[in-house]
């Protein structure tokens, strides 16, 4: 009997033991991953003496700006895609003003709405480019884009709502992605590299109010993700890597109504972002979180109680409601 139960005790420790250093290599790798970023990032998609482009949809303004604001720093040519071209020529002076001494064609606009774009235009649009060397694609163009008030229930959603919302969360994404593939696959040297970043959000766990968005938002993930393992299987885009951002709350210029306090700003996120790539492609991740408080909540998320998560985001999703829909009620 004693042996039995010294057994018993050997076989409790030996798990405790293998409790506590998971635990610590989990802690060690997020704060190494968050707290510890390379002073010049992204440089395997850089292309040599050659200037490497990024293009950004959704880019000027909230967290498409911010990335490819962070990218101008790190010495890429950015294309700018959004719908508003005043706002895109503003954003890109912006930019420009980042390296005075450098050709302002390193900072261009390209002016398309991801709702109404079609695959001619699409197509087209790409053309223009070709003659530059792109080496990323942020798919980072979203939105909520329904008839008001913005926060209702589903069944309130016209059909013309739930094409609005698809179109510009999912249909564009996945139309510009495989049209741009074959650019990103273009031969590259050894240790030269493309990258495609696809921007979700949390709100793909589903959400209350935000059924349609929360939806596009999962299928975003899954695109990244498929992406990321599709590409490992074919020699011609093994060099592509493919990576899922996964927001929290972050307070930007649309989506400024009902933000926590905690919610970093779209401009420090995406320095986040440009500045956390390589720690999790180099980890193998298909997907992360780049501030630090949205991949605890994330980890809380993913432990809840069923009734005490929907509990939860309803009350957060609730406060972001009232507030927006009382601004829309003024405003009309």
């Amino acid at each position: 009997m004693p042996k039995t139960e010294d057994a018993i005790l050997g076989a409790l420790a030996g798990i405790g033991a293998g409790v506590v250093l998971l635990c610590l290599y989990t802690a060690a790798q997020f704060l190494s991953f968050h707290f510890i970023t390379p002073s010049k990032p992204l440089q395997k998609y850089k292309r040599g003496d050659a200037d490497a482009y990024a293009l950004v949809t959704g880019a000027s303004a909230g967290i498409g700006f911010g990335i490819a604001q962070e990218l101008v720093r790190q010495g890429f040519g950015v294309i700018l895609l959004g719908h508003l071209p005043d706002e895109l020529a503003s954003a890109a002076e912006t930019l420009r003003a980042i390296h005075p001494d450098r050709p302002a064609t390193l900072v261009r606009t390209l002016t398309m709405d991801a709702r109404t774009a079609t695959p001619d235009e699409m197509e087209t649009a790409l053309a223009s480019l070709s003659p530059l060397k792109i080496t990323i694609l942020v798919n980072n163009v979203g939105g909520n884009p329904v008839a008001n008030p913005p926060f209702r229930t589903h069944a309130t959603y016209t059909c013309a709502d739930v094409d609005a919302v698809i179109n510009q969360n999912a249909r564009f994404m996945a139309r510009l992605t495989a049209l741009i593939i074959p650019t990103l696959s273009a031969p590259a040297e050894p240790n030269q590299r493309s990258l495609i970043l696809t921007l979700s959000s949390g709100g793909y766990i589903g959400l209350p109010w935000l059924v349609m968005y929360g939806a596009t938002k999962a299928f975003n993930r899954a695109l990244g993700t498929g992406l990321a393992r599709e590409f490992t299987t074919d020699p011609s885009t093994s060099h592509i890597d493919s990576l899922v951002v996964l927001p929290g709350e972050v307070r930007s210029q649309g989506n400024c109504r009902g933000v926590p306090g905690s919610a970093p700003l779209a401009v420090r996120f995406g320095r986040d972002v440009v500045r956390k790539v390589d720690g999790a492609v180099s980890r193998g991740w298909r997907e992360m979180h780049a501030d630090w408080w949205h991949g605890i909540e994330a980890a809380l998320v993913g432990i809840a109680p069923e009734a005490s998560l929907t509990q939860g985001l309803t009350d957060q999703i609730r406060v972001k409601k009232e507030a927006w829909n009382e601004f829309w009620e003024k405003n009309r």
